[in-house]
């Protein structure tokens, strides 16, 4: 779409079309600045990932498995984190993982409910579909 935008001469246009165009330009120009923006940013933190130390270690991990959406794999790993604070005695890191597995447990037992309920639709319309034939 681009080269198309680029390549419309101005004069051929009346108000209402160059209205459209003005937008269209504009639109990509902030789509190319959100994506330079976007690039920028992954740039300066990938070593900001590297530098963090252990104990976040766990954290962000579990943070990211939630942000795949990966529960089952992020209440797994908090539950080891959890293990292995309370064996350092670090009480604080421990509360925290705590904490954080409640509301992963919370999202896991929403997402097991809505497979679930999607299955099941699934079966109904395939019943009812039997009984109409």
């Amino acid at each position: 779409m681009n080269h198309i935008v680029e390549e419309i001469d101005d004069s051929l246009l009346d108000r209402k079309a160059k209205r459209r165009l003005a937008k269209t330009r504009a639109q990509q120009q902030l789509q190319q600045q959100q994506q330079q923006q976007q690039k920028q940013q992954q740039q300066a933190s990938k070593p900001k990932a590297e530098e963090s130390g252990p104990g976040d270690d766990i954290m962000s991990r579990i943070a990211l498995l939630c942000q795949e959406q990966d529960w089952r794999e992020a209440l797994s790993l908090c539950l080891q984190g959890i293990a292995q604070a309370e064996s350092e005695g670090r009480s604080d890191a421990a509360l925290g993982l705590r904490m954080a597995s409640q509301k992963i447990e919370c999202s896991l037992r929403r997402q097991m409910a809505a497979a679930f309920i999607v299955s099941a639709k699934k079966l109904l319309n395939k019943e009812y579909l039997l009984d109409v034939c």
